[in-house]
């Protein structure tokens, strides 16, 4: 009997003990666990802090030649001489939004709250009279995406208006066609060229330039031809502008419309 009692108590004892160490394992494992556990990912900061750099020089193509006006959004008055038009129907609380700040023109979306949306959007400036001219500005492409100019733009309401535009996206898009020239003539457009690649780069400045000369039209990037067309029908006049989609996140600056 005693030496069933002594077997009896040791296998306690050797349970006891056994329960004890699985009880610390379990209770170190989790810490463990949590001490070196690392995150699977790490997201930078949004938006990262960008940063612009100076203007870009006027390109050799355009140096020399007699503006008919010029903008370099020094402050809000800048804003005076000019027209937003959203070149589609929008209700009046979604009209997009551009605004002069840090001596740029920005497009700032739309509404009071600042809402992105793809609507194209345009600000017109200029003479109904002119005629053969070229427009260029210079422009910083944060994320939206999409940056152009207008020419020989007439008509009262956007939707029936007529124009020549030119626009192109960042080369990270992967839509195509990149830079497309087009003829909008009573609100339908009709595509003069279109070129799949390359577009321009984001976060770094350019300067682009449309040309409007008798029935050829021609749009330049940094001084370079990136598209060209003829029209056999050309439209004769009308004011200018800088176009983009309402996303927000663009800027230009320097803007002028010259003649030879």
């Amino acid at each position: 009997m005693k030496r069933y009692r002594t077997s009896t108590i040791v296998s306690l004892v050797v349970g006891l003990l056994a329960i004890g160490a699985i009880a610390v394992a379990l209770w170190q494992a989790p810490r463990g666990v949590a001490q070196d556990q690392q995150p699977i990912l790490q997201y930078p900061d949004y938006p990262p802090t960008a940063t612009v750099g100076p203007n870009p020089t006027t390109p050799a193509l355009l140096q020399g030649m007699a503006p008919l006006t010029a903008a370099a959004f020094d402050d809000a008055a800048s804003l005076s001489d000019w027209t937003i038009v959203d070149l589609e129907f929008v209700l009046p609380e979604s009209r997009s939004v551009w605004t002069v700040r840090d001596g740029r023109l920005a497009q700032d979306a739309t509404a009071a709250a600042g809402n992105p949306s793809i609507q194209e959007t345009v600000a017109l400036t200029g003479s109904a009279e002119w005629t053969d001219y070229t427009v260029r500005v210079s422009f910083y492409d944060f994320y939206n995406g999409t940056a152009g100019l207008v020419a020989r733009y007439s008509g009262a309401d956007p939707t029936i208006a007529s124009y020549y535009r030119f626009r192109m996206l960042k080369s990270t898009f992967e839509d195509t066609p990149k830079r497309v020239l087009e003829k909008v003539e009573g609100g339908v457009a009709t595509t003069l060229t279109a070129i799949d690649e390359p577009g321009f780069i984001e976060r770094a400045w350019h300067t682009l330039a449309l040309s409007v000369n008798g029935n050829t039209i021609t749009a330049t990037l940094d001084g370079q031809i990136v598209a060209q067309a003829e029209d056999p029908a050309p439209l004769r006049a009308g004011r200018a502008g800088i176009y983009t989609r309402a996303i927000g996140g663009i800027v230009f600056d320097d803007f002028a419309v010259v003649q030879p």
